[in-house]
């Protein structure tokens, strides 16, 4: 089947909905604007008509700033997920989808006046971006339409598109990363660990700290040092030259004309101002001893009794979970997690915590659960709850997520009581609370209108105090042991540093006693308070920590905030005239419509070429609604030498949720010549046509979950042959088969399902098994004649090793099988190196092919039969993590390992009948053995591709099956 869609176009339209697929059968509805679709559901429908008003006001910002993009964008606002994040894409139409949820887990995040206006700013950023079109792309546009292939800026190193994004989100907001202490805090962490990136190190894929966060990181802070340096006009200039440039990924012509500098001078500018101001390394506080060495994440540290904590992990090398910690370094896994939360003691002692997980394949929940005797236990289920904490009785208080804004709830020891003890506002959110220690108060962090405060409530949810307003990030409040402190973490002076207020005084008087160059977080008293715990960001990371109680020293703090750009007049564009924040679009909604957003809006030449086929030249295209309800693919090919018209369709419908309905629908030709025997000399005399129609329907349900992924599909298939012969009188001459039109109904059906794990900076994947079968049933001409079957089924297992190297050694291993009955009009084949392929240009592919019954060493399909079977073992190994990319070379090598491996297989016919040939009965075993490298890499510095070069040795019956002593390959993708 052919079906095939241009990659590009896939990869582009759905770069950013991996894992959050919008909800396509809910009840959507839409408003219009003058420059936007606002699509939503009704409980969002406050949200979405603010959001109405907050894309038209970024709009008239970016204006002023950028060239407004061609047409009208739709957004979505949707609350599938609990979660914070957004994406945007100008293929095929220019297209935002924003999630409400508020970043109050995300405390980097929390410098926001209106969550929702910088989300908007920050994705629209990307729609001015992308969809500028200048020169011979536009020249191209105009003739195939909005070709994923033809916008020049989306060529340009993710942390281009991040960066200008968080510049603008800051800039014409005043709020945002820029503003807050984030990136700042990364990049000093950075220059005191010697650790700064080059530019060519900015991959969205790479496997160094913090992660594909540097691209935003360090791209926002090198947009935001040119426009300090060289004005904010230069920005748009940029973007006008990138827009137009025949080589938009070589950035250095375009960063000339708009800077008078390259990225490459700029940087080491900017770099040495980094590390002139950063100075040299200090203390984060008197007696600061680190008790974790991992690095990457290390959060919510909890004390157990005086000499150990708890906190949650993800190490980037194992899966995120909770671990034990002694003051002396002594690690203990207690469990994995799917995400990181405080681990809390129960009263029966078992460990508290929330995490998400799917409901369904559109939704994805954070609930609580608990942890009793190394087994987890669902308390919650769809609850939206996080951020938990537990009091001596049992009574858990929790952050509850609603629709764009959360609440604080009580929830009983057993999880089936969930009472509200604050309202929930668009204007207003809660986040991180905690009982004090005779579990009369709660301490919690509100946010509104951009002001941070510690709120102090007793155990109904009514306000006792509140003290620490600011315009700046406030987290992390817990209370001395005692009761009469409370201690937070707080960025009001430029970094986020530990402060402390005495509550047993009315109107308490907040005092700073730490001055980390980076940043602390999450500060813990001791039971016996001899000791503070906290969390120190450094250059690999978060690390917990301790220190001395008494030798800390305390000094007053300032109320207000201190930016990092607090003296930069010029970083700000706050228009007036602009409707304030809050105000909501009074539209009337009308029912979502996705036939407008489905439309076809490109196409893509195709041509295909064989000296026995002549050429054959056609068109591509897709699309789909903006909820995906609807998808489509159509592609299309005329032989001119044969005067044939081919075309292949697929269509996929989700308005049913599940299952998800898939139609096929292609036709196709294939040609052969006709020889006669004339004289005793074979003599050509015709050409043979074969044409192939064929159709499909399918329903397929999926489940996934974030520790295993399940998938199911049934359908049916029906397929017609008939022949022609040129000339049309040669055809009466042919046997009789040839003269009939046949017609072969078909079920067809799939299962799979899998729990491998995937670490963070893994080489392959770990600790699991992958499931998989599928089978057809085949009638020859009709329901009346004979059936044929046929079953295939794989399975792939993984074991991880603690060994040395920056990830585990795998141990891994798979077998496949397949038998079909001799009525089978397909044979499988055996033999060839199992790979992928990349589509560098519609029709045109770098690399091979999947192969169920792949043996490396021997050629591609050396045996075919009704009977096939292949199994292999590979030891997988980690060599070495350069993380980094070249100048002048737009690849990004992020990991190599190596692995070797050992395979067999084998397909065959137990005798020649149907389409078994003489030569398929009894073919012998293929068995090889040989060595990989597997680079990871990133084209273009972020578009992540497997590569692999081998070399395979066949051991047995070279000489019959082809093969060489030695076959040396190169390839994409994973062997298994």
């Amino acid at each position: 089947m052919r079906l095939a869609v241009v990659l590009v176009a896939l990869v582009f339209g759905a770069a950013g909905t991996a894992g959050s697929q919008l909800p396509p059968n809910d009840n959507w509805r839409t408003i219009h604007t003058q420059h936007f679709r606002v699509h939503f559901t009704p409980p969002l429908e406050d949200e979405a008509r603010r959001a109405a008003v907050n894309a038209e006001r970024a709009y008239s910002q970016l204006s002023a700033e950028l060239v407004p993009p061609r047409g009208t964008i739709d957004l979505v606002v949707s609350d599938n997920v609990d979660y914070v994040n957004g994406y945007a894409t100008p293929f095929p139409s220019n297209r935002i989808v924003v999630y409400a949820h508020p970043p109050t887990d995300a405390s980097g995040l929390r410098k926001y006046d209106d969550w929702n206006a910088l989300v908007v700013t920050h994705e629209l950023t990307h729609i001015f971006h992308l969809d500028r079109s200048r020169g011979i792309w536009r020249f191209g546009q105009a003739i195939f339409g909005r070709n994923p292939l033809l916008f020049p800026n989306a060529y340009e190193p993710r942390w281009v598109l991040e960066g200008l994004a968080v510049y603008f989100e800051s800039r014409l907001t005043g709020y945002g990363r820029l503003e807050s202490s984030e990136h700042l805090m990364t990049a000093r962490a950075a220059a005191l660990g010697g650790r700064v990136p080059s530019l060519q190190e900015l991959s969205a894929g790479t496997s160094a700290f913090p992660g594909g966060e540097v691209i935003y990181v360090y791209g926002s802070l090198m947009f935001d040092y040119l426009s300090r340096t060289r004005g904010p006009a230069t920005i748009r200039q940029f973007v006008e030259r990138g827009s137009r440039s025949i080589i938009p990924f070589i950035l250095t012509p375009s960063s000339r004309s708009a800077f008078g500098v390259s990225f490459q001078t700029a940087w080491r500018e900017w770099r040495d101002s980094l590390a002139r101001e950063t100075g040299t390394s200090r203390e984060a506080m008197p007696g600061w001893r680190q008790v974790t060495d991992a690095g990457w994440f290390a959060l919510f540290p909890r004390w157990i009794g005086d000499t150990a904590l708890t906190y949650a992990g993800n190490k980037a090398r194992e899966m995120p979970a909770a671990y034990e910690v002694s003051l002396s370094g002594r690690e203990r896994n207690l469990g994995r997690r799917n995400s990181l939360s405080p681990n809390v003691t129960m009263p029966d002692g078992s460990l508290l915590f929330s995490q998400p997980d799917y409901l369904d394949p559109y939704h994805i929940r954070d609930d609580l659960f608990i942890q009793r005797n190394g087994k987890q236990l669902r308390l919650t289920t769809g609850g939206r709850l996080s951020s938990p904490d537990v009091r001596a009785d049992g009574e858990i208080i929790a952050m509850q997520a609603m629709p764009a804004t959360t609440r604080l709830v009580r929830v009983s020891a057993d999880g089936r009581r969930i009472t509200p003890i604050t309202g929930a506002s668009l204007d207003a959110q809660w986040a991180d609370p905690r009982w004090s220690p005779d579990g009369t108060r709660i301490v919690a962090v509100r946010q509104a209108r951009g002001l941070s405060e510690i709120v102090v409530l007793d155990a109904d949810g009514k306000v006792v105090d509140s003290f620490g307003a600011t315009r700046a990030i406030n987290s992390s409040p817990s209370w001395s042991p005692d009761g009469r402190r409370i201690y937070f973490s707080s960025e009001r002076t430029g970094l986020p540093q530990i402060y402390f207020a005495d509550v047993s005084v009315h109107a308490p008087r907040v005092m700073r006693i730490t001055d980390a160059q980076t940043g602390l977080f999450s500060p813990e008293v001791a039971p016996d308070r001899s000791q503070l715990a906290a969390l120190l960001f450094s250059a690999d990371g978060y690390h917990v920590g301790v220190a001395p109680l008494a030798s800390v020293e305390s000094v007053v703090a300032d109320s207000t905030s201190v930016g990092p750009r607090a003296e930069c007049p010029n970083c700000l564009d706050l228009l007036g005239g602009l409707p304030p924040l809050g105000t909501a679009d009074t539209s009337r909604a009308t029912p979502y419509s996705p036939w407008l957003s489905l439309l076809p809006r490109y196409w893509s030449p195709v041509f295909e070429g064989s000296t026995d086929d002549g050429t054959s030249f056609g068109a591509a295209t897709s699309g789909a609604d903006i909820v995906r309800r609807h998808a489509y693919s159509l592609e299309v090919l005329r032989n001119n030498r044969f005067d044939e018209n081919s075309a292949w369709l697929s269509y996929q419908y989700a308005g049913l949720g599940l299952p998800v309905l898939g139609f096929n629908a292609s036709q196709d030709f294939s040609n052969g010549r006709v020889f006669s025997d004339v004289g005793g000399v074979s003599t050509e005399v015709g050409d043979l046509k074969e044409r192939d129609r064929r159709a499909s329907l399918q329903a397929s349900f999926f489940r996934p979950r974030f520790r295993t992924y399940s998938v199911a599909s049934i359908g049916g298939e029906i397929e017609t042959t008939d022949f022609t012969t040129t000339p049309d009188t040669l055809l009466p001459h042919l046997p009789a088969f040839y003269g009939e039109r046949r017609t072969y109904p078909a079920l067809i059906g799939s299962i799979g399902w899998s729990n491998a794990q995937r670490p963070g900076i893994s080489i392959s994947p770990e600790d699991g098994v992958t499931l998989s079968a599928s089978g057809r049933a085949r009638w020859h001409n009709g329901t009346s004649g004979g059936a044929t079957q046929s079953l295939v089924g794989a399975g792939t297992g993984f074991k991880s090793l603690d060994l040395p190297g920056f990830a585990h050694h795998v141990i891994a291993v798979r077998g496949a099988a397949g038998i079909t009955d001799e009525e089978s009009t397909d044979r499988f084949s055996a033999g060839g190196t199992s790979g992928a392929s990349l589509e560098i240009f519609p029709g045109y592919f770098l690399g091979g092919q999947r192969r169920t019954f792949g043996v490396r060493g021997y050629p591609a399909a050396a045996e075919g039969g009704i009977r096939a079977y292949s199994g292999a073992v590979e030891y997988r190994a980690p060599l070495f993590a350069p993380s980094r990319g070249f100048r002048f070379i737009p690849v990004f090598i992020d990991r190599a390992s190596v692995s070797i491996f050992g395979e067999t297989g084998r397909a065959w016919c137990p005798r020649a009948v149907g389409v078994c040939r003489p030569q398929d009965v009894d073919n012998p075993v293929m068995t090889s053995t040989g060595a990989e490298l597997n680079f990871d890499t990133a084209l273009l510095l972020d578009a992540q591709a497997r590569f692999r070069i081998g070399v395979a040795f066949p051991l047995v019956n070279r000489e019959i099956l082809g093969a060489n002593t030695a076959q040396v390959y190169a390839t994409f993708g994973s062997s298994f």
